[in-house]
């Protein structure tokens, strides 16, 4: 019997939600994509450069740090449109939107990618969540997540931690990562302290056409989404659960 999930938080902890296509196969996508997308998706209001964008493309290249980072981004409503030599991400604006105003936006902005006139195959799409949960303590830190570390013979229990785990499931790599002391400052300028629970779902692919990806896009948003979901809510105790007021309705 497959868990019941919740249909949102009252208490929300989400720090941020991105959508990722990377891709290969194109020399001209950060030139071409931020005017095209501009003029397809209605409610753009701003296109800026980031920083990045002045490294010469040789050193990006040759960089798998740099090779995916976006240089430019367009401000659009609840949204930000990151575009980069070989990515281009969507990642929503805080407060979270929630699912339904998220993955149409997802679908306008890979629509807009596929009738730009790059030409470009896709490696990998994913979904990343990343949470955070406020704890008074260190002990309580641990005590919020599903999980039980012992290393040389010491049980972790209120020590400061890093922990990052690939997890398979349903076809798809889930990379989550937790960490006890992190800060976080809000694109609003708010500034929150605590536990980050950061959960990234990757699907790859052997370069597969854009015109593909398409084929049934809404549904494997929704598989790529549940996935996410339900490892984040399998990552955290059900004291922790109640504590942030789920509603099933």
């Amino acid at each position: 019997m497959t868990k019941a999930l919740p249909k949102k938080l009252k208490k929300e902890p989400l720090l941020d939600a991105i959508f990722e296509v990377r891709f290969s196969g194109s020399s001209s996508a950060s030139v071409v994509l931020p005017g095209a997308l501009f003029s397809k998706i209605q409610g753009i209001k701003s296109v800026e450069q980031l920083p990045i964008a002045e490294l010469p493309k040789a050193m990006r290249d040759a960089d798998p740090n740099l090779k995916y980072s976006p240089l430019s981004r367009l401000d659009w409503g609840k949204f930000f449109i990151n575009v980069g030599d070989f990515s281009l991400s969507i990642n929503c604006k805080h407060p979270y939107p929630g699912w339904e105003e998220f993955k149409p936006a997802i679908i306008k902005v890979i629509e807009a990618f596929s009738g730009s006139g790059v030409s470009a195959t896709v490696d990998r799409y994913s979904l990343k969540y990343i949470d955070m949960l406020s704890a008074s303590d260190d002990r309580q830190k641990v005590s919020m997540i599903n999980f039980d570390v012992t290393m040389a013979g010491h049980k972790l229990e209120e020590e400061p931690f890093h922990i990052r785990i690939e997890i398979p499931r349903d076809g798809l790599k889930n990379i989550v990562q937790v960490i006890s002391a992190a800060q976080a400052t809000l694109h609003t300028g708010i500034k929150r302290e605590g536990i980050i629970i950061d959960v990234d779902t990757v699907a790859t692919f052997n370069a597969i056409t854009l015109e593909k990806l398409l084929g049934d896009f809404s549904d494997k948003l929704d598989v790529i989404h549940h996935t996410n979901k339900a490892m984040f809510f399998d990552c955290i105790m059900p004291s922790t659960l109640k504590s942030l007021e789920p509603v099933y309705e």
